[in-house]
């Protein structure tokens, strides 16, 4: 299942997001449910306490009558609200890095909102999200009937980047530098294969292996340096991260060249 979300912008900008899941958004939904359902006994027990006492034993019907319309008013406003002051987030959603989002990335609007949390009793039915969960397991972007419905879709929130890791990101890797008598030309074959991302790819290991886990930083390498030396048209053997301080150094060589 495809849980990238691409679109393409009137700059010829492609932006992802990643689409949430099937337990991510039920997780959500729980810590969503759990808060209204407190809010709701809370709201009981406040009419019971009034209404009740002021109405006597005959005003028990009215007091339900009460509770009822207050309860479906605070179902449906509480998404709503939450959705269109936190830019389609609700209680659940932000603790769990989601946000809900028109399709091709716009920001929800409010009749889309309310459409989504209208359907939502059909998705409730026949009980906890049944058809929902059914209808977003289905859905290769995990969509429910209420997304459908209003064209939405919930994706994950991206991590805020700080000017610091931003420096961090295009400062210069560095590495051994070449031998005295190395000759002006790169050493290594066929540099003229190798892409631009290719070599961002190799700079940006070099510089983030350190935060690595050994074994992330082994595996990494070692996939990097076998598709690398398949790029050039070389055997796949030697140790990986001298390999890939190489071809850094020597492709520099080769960016100066061109």
């Amino acid at each position: 299942m495809d849980d990238r979300y691409l679109v393409e912008t009137p700059e010829i900008v492609d932006l992802a997001y990643d689409v949430a899941g099937l337990g991510s958004r039920c997780l959500a939904a729980a810590v969503d449910t759990l808060l209204i359902m407190l809010f709701l006994t809370g709201l009981g027990a406040a009419l019971f306490l009034t209404v009740g006492q002021l109405v006597g034993e005959s005003g028990g019907s009215l007091v339900l009558a009460a509770w009822s319309l207050l309860s479906f008013a605070a179902l449906w406003g509480y998404y709503l609200a939450f959705e269109l002051v936190w830019a389609g987030q609700t209680p659940g959603k932000r603790l769990l890095g989601l946000r809900a989002v028109r399709e091709g990335g716009r920001p929800i609007t409010a009749s889309a909102s309310a459409v989504r949390n209208l359907v939502r009793i059909v998705d409730f039915l026949p009980f906890g999200y049944g058809l929902g969960a059914l209808v977003m397991f289905a859905d290769p972007r995990s969509r429910r009937l209420g997304d459908l419905a209003a064209g939405t879709l919930v994706v994950r929130v991206g991590v805020a980047v700080s000017l610091d890791q931003l420096a961090e990101q295009s400062a210069p890797v560095i590495i051994p530098p070449r031998a005295p008598d190395a000759p002006p030309t790169p050493l290594l074959p066929d540099l003229q294969r190798i892409a631009a991302d290719d070599y961002d790819l190799a700079q940006d290991f070099l510089r983030r292996r350190a935060r690595l886990s050994p074994e992330q930083r082994a595996r990494l390498a070692a996939q990097l340096a076998a598709a690398l030396r398949a790029r050039l048209g070389m055997p796949d053997s030697g140790e990986p991260e001298p390999f890939i301080e190489h071809f850094v150094r020597e492709y520099r060589v080769y960016r100066a060249m061109t």
